[in-house]
């Protein structure tokens, strides 16, 4: 698929490299990188993490051109607290919701072994907990290149085993902080039990992801693939409203360049993401959406 615009000045698609580290390169290579967002592409994780500086001088630079030759003047200005579709926030086809009436779901698409979803996930954890009792929260794996399927395996078997939401953040921290990469049921299962995670069970709740759900003829893991594809995600992290309204980092970053406010870090994207979904939230509540 083409190459898209990162939300705060892309670097573009990167050519997949050989690091001196094999188990490094075997880990992570070729994992999608633009800007602040992950998208298919070819960029190992290693070298998308030494240009985060890069990327930071260079945002600031194209964003001081497009001012200077006047390339915003023209561009819709509009802000988190009264988003505009297509320029805070993305719209798609109308796609199923499980969370009952009167209530709002919100869908976190994801993956462990992205370094911005885990950036993102101390904000987006309190602004879970801040959110009203009519709004249910989810997350879906996403996992663009088979390699990674077994990230997409742990988080469904965590799931399963009602671990997900106290162990998400610890998996992300052994990834992206001791880079123990948790690529293989053995080095999961390793790693999970000393949160008294049995490796029996966990086993089974791993193999059972790659299994038909009951009646249903696919695999938990293939639903949730066709779920993010359905969602037509290419990227994360990006955050699903009531299965029509799409936000993300990305989105929010590119909004603020048009309005003439570049983002100078990535978690004024992140505050700028959270706010429009809360707009949008509250539109949806006064059913102005």
């Amino acid at each position: 698929m083409p190459h898209h615009a990162g939300a705060i000045g892309s670097i573009g698609t990167l050519g997949a490299l050989n690091p001196a580290n094999a188990a490094r390169s075997y880990a992570l290579a070729n994992v999608p990188y633009s800007g602040i967002w992950f998208r298919r592409g070819a960029a190992t994780l290693a070298l998308a993490r030494l240009l985060h500086s890069y990327t930071t001088i260079m945002k600031k630079l194209l964003g001081a051109v497009l001012i200077s030759f006047g390339f915003l003047s023209g561009a819709a200005v509009a802000s988190p607290e009264a988003p505009v579709a297509g320029t805070d926030y993305l719209t798609i086809s109308q796609q199923p919701l499980s969370a009952g009436a009167g209530k709002i779901e919100v869908t976190e698409f994801f993956w462990y072994g992205c370094p911005h979803c885990n950036a993102l996930e101390p904000s987006l954890e309190k602004w879970v907990k801040a959110q009203g009792k009519d709004v249910v929260f989810k997350r879906v794996p996403v996992a663009f290149q088979s390699r990674f399927e077994p990230h997409t395996r742990m988080f469904i078997a965590l799931t399963a085993l009602g671990k997900e939401a106290e162990l998400t953040p610890k998996v992300f921290n052994e990834i992206h902080v001791k880079h123990n990469y948790l690529l293989t049921k053995d080095t999961q299962a390793d790693f999970l039990a000393q949160f008294g995670i049995d490796k029996t069970a966990y086993s089974n709740a791993y193999d059972a992801a790659g299994k038909p759900a009951m009646a249903r003829k696919e695999t938990p893991v293939e639903l949730a693939n066709k779920m993010w594809q359905d969602y037509k995600i290419d990227g994360v992290p990006t955050i699903a409203i009531q299965g029509k309204y799409l936000v993300s980092p990305a989105t929010s970053g590119d909004a603020l360049q048009k309005a003439g406010k570049p983002a100078t870090t990535e978690q004024q994207t992140f505050d700028a993401a959270l706010k429009t979904a809360d707009s949008i939230i509250n539109q949806i509540r006064a059913k102005k959406l």
